[in-house]
């Protein structure tokens, strides 16, 4: 088979899908590297193009050849929110039917130039709002909230807060250059561990304090980091943040019957991310529940943690 055949409905995806790399052969283990990320497994890829995808405005493959099992494109891209067109080279390996390695290749610098100029003022300034209305709701929980059960993975809101307080410290962790422990990951493991003590409003924006300074330090967003197998830029980190802040604060004031403050920019950002970043992969993984359906026209914030699997009460 022509591995140009093969390929073919990678760039469709990219074309004409929105980045759904769902029917293009990838193999389980594909890896991939570029300037920007780099991705040690199909599902990994999957998330990120679902993600990207949204923000392609225009693709196109300019030439194309093939040597051997390599197929070598020259591509042009555009890219919500930057300017312009960004244009690289890929490289493809196909192997048995299935792609197996990927590289792309251009100068990153524009690029990162352009993520941290539309980027640093706007996610920093969310983190440290959705941060101060999770330190306000964690300030109204009284002791039988503390023992209700919540929407998120049968956990009382205690735990929620706790699983919320570790991943933001994690996440800060990463971004200031720590080498995190891979166990620490584990979602139940935070949500387990008291990082909370006695005043959780309090120790909460201690964290928050350290989270919203991790990703304002200039490079931050730009800088690479090694992430649950990929590479990632500390953006996609600090998005990653704002997504548990909102969500778990949503999950901690609906399990304790309180009313959730979150307004309309700080919901908008997080559907956006996880709209594309949170699909079929990341529901098999465990990570999310099957999406509650809920009317097209519903609010955002009906919609969003429908689309994550919780059951809104309304």
């Amino acid at each position: 088979m022509d591995p140009r055949t093969v390929v073919e409905p990678y760039y469709r995806a990219w074309q004409e899908q929105a980045g759904d790399m769902s029917r293009v052969p990838l193999a389980d283990d594909f890896t991939f590297t570029g300037p920007v990320a780099g991705f040690t497994d199909s599902a990994g890829y999957r998330a990120m193009a679902r993600q990207a995808g949204a923000a392609v405005r225009g693709f196109r493959v300019r030439h194309q050849f093939t040597d051997g099992d390599l197929v070598c494109s020259v591509i042009d891209w555009e890219m919500d929110p930057l300017p312009g067109s960004l244009t690289a080279a890929e490289l493809l390996r196909v192997r048995d039917g299935r792609i197996v390695s990927g590289e792309l290749i251009y100068d990153a610098e524009d690029l990162r130039r352009a993520m941290s100029a539309t980027q640093r003022p706007d996610v920093t300034a969310l983190l440290e709002r959705s941060h101060t209305h999770v330190a306000h709701v964690l300030g109204q929980v009284g002791p039988q909230g503390w023992a209700a059960v919540g929407p998120c993975a049968k956990w009382t809101v205690r735990q929620t807060a706790d699983h919320l307080a570790g991943a933001l410290l994690l996440l800060a962790r990463i971004a200031e250059g720590d080498q995190v422990d891979p166990a620490e990951l584990d979602a139940q493991r935070q949500a387990d561990t008291d990082h909370l003590g006695t005043d959780p409003a309090a120790a909460f924006r201690a964290i928050a304090a350290r989270s919203v300074a991790a990703f304002a330090e200039p490079g931050t967003l730009e800088r690479p980091y090694a992430f649950m197998g990929a590479t990632v830029p500390g953006a996609v980190l600090a998005s990653i943040s704002l997504h548990e802040s909102l969500v778990h604060g949503w999950d901690i004031a609906t399990g304790a019957h309180l009313p959730y403050p979150a307004d309309d920019d700080l919901v908008q950002a997080v559907w956006q991310y996880a709209e594309t970043g949170v699909g079929d992969d990341q529901r098999r993984a465990g990570h999310f529940a099957d999406a509650i359906p809920v009317l097209s026209t519903a609010p955002l914030l009906v919609r969003l943690p429908a689309h994550l699997g919780r059951h809104v009460q309304r």
